[in-house]
């Protein structure tokens, strides 16, 4: 509960950003800037991160089906791209990290690497940009006991699109 308010604060923190205090009498246009973000807030990113969630539980419990701890298998979630030294990576285009949902590994290496999305969101650009990473260098990711586990090049990010 404690990060659900602590998320809501920070998106309206970033919400109040383009909405600067004016005098009394421009006021009400600044309360009706912030309130319409506000709604949009409430009407379209707070559904799409619910569904977004729900699409990531699920391929979550296939994937540790799939993949099971007891056969040697870690599920990373929300894996940044790093170099042999562990440092992250940026695209060189961008500026950009880039996290990957999910990173399956097992002893020392990447044998599946997941990105959940909707059936109709583009991520061209996200690929594009995983891929100028990977080319830079970003071929590990951190497991949670805090070593590196290297992407061989033969494994690629897949887009796993659901309802």
């Amino acid at each position: 509960m404690l990060t659900e308010i602590k998320e809501t604060c920070s998106v309206l923190a970033e919400l109040s950003k383009d909405c600067e205090m004016l005098p009394d009498r421009e006021l009400n246009r600044s309360v009706d800037c912030f309130s319409r973000r506000l709604d949009n807030f409430k009407e379209g990113i707070l559904p799409n991160k619910e569904e977004g969630l729900r699409r990531e539980a699920e391929v979550e419990e296939e994937l540790e089906k799939r993949y099971p701890e007891s056969d040697g298998y870690e599920i990373v979630s929300e894996a940044y791209l790093r170099d042999s030294e562990g440092k992250i990576v940026r695209d060189p285009e961008t500026g950009e990290a880039r996290r990957v949902d999910f990173v399956v590994v097992k002893d020392g290496e990447v044998v599946d690497s997941i990105e959940v999305t909707s059936e109709t969101a583009d991520k061209t650009g996200q690929i594009a940009k995983e891929d100028r990473i990977r080319d830079a260098g970003g071929n590990y990711i951190r497991t949670a006991d805090g070593s590196l586990a290297e992407y061989p090049e033969n494994v690629h990010t897949r887009i796993e699109r659901r309802k």
